[in-house]
């Protein structure tokens, strides 16, 4: 076989391998299903990976190479902090949709199989997005009102929904964090004026109310 063919199997049963994860779980995957995905034997699985612990492992190891690249593009592109909580969150919820790696590492790392344990997903996404809120605070980009921590939970929350079940859409990601989005506005909800002013009536005005 040559590289170039091995490559592009690999990829193959891995994105085989995300679908089965993502769908079921590590516990209820099956690696006859997954080759039968796409035609192949378990003989070629265990040609580039030794176990089902082993699949699981390059699947989460693929996914933390995606976020970190995300990253890295937000971290660079982002003019401050704010900007790059909303777009961070944005472009996740799209891998969480498009991307079956991705919803399969988010899924085995909730579920408790984090393969390298020192680049734990979930884990990690975490720790930045807490970071990004005390800094959009700082910034007064986003209410002081509640701990960086509490607020990093409600989005990670948002974004990662049904990770463990897979029983949330994209669309109603989506819309979790829209409602957040709202909710934790520049100077937090207190800070807003109301969206239709109160009606004062003509006897009231008249009396000077």
């Amino acid at each position: 076989m040559t590289q170039e063919r091995s490559v592009r199997t690999r990829r193959l049963l891995l994105r085989a391998a995300a679908g089965e994860f993502a769908a079921h779980g590590y516990t209820g995957a099956r690696l006859q299903t997954v080759v039968d995905r796409i035609g192949m034997t378990k003989g070629a699985l265990y040609g580039h990976f030794t176990s089902k612990d082993d699949l699981a492992r390059a699947v989460a190891a693929e996914a933390v190479r995606a976020w970190e690249v995300l990253r890295g593009e937000l971290s660079a592109a982002a003019p401050d902090a704010g900007t790059e909580l909303r777009l961070m969150a944005e472009r996740l919820v799209r891998l969480m949709d498009d991307d079956p790696v991705f919803r399969a590492a988010v899924r085995l790392t909730a579920e408790g199989h984090r393969g390298h344990s020192e680049r734990d997903l979930l884990a990690t996404v975490a720790a930045h997005t807490t970071a990004l809120v005390r800094r959009a605070q700082d910034q007064q980009a986003l209410s002081a009102d509640h701990p960086a921590v509490v607020l990093a939970d409600l989005v990670t929350a948002a974004i990662f929904a049904g990770a463990r079940s897979g029983a949330a859409s994209a669309t109603a990601r989506r819309t979790r964090l829209d409602g957040l989005w709202e909710l934790l506005g520049p100077g937090g909800p207190r800070c807003r004026p109301p969206s239709h002013p109160p009606q004062i009536s003509r006897r009231e005005a008249a009396d000077g109310k």
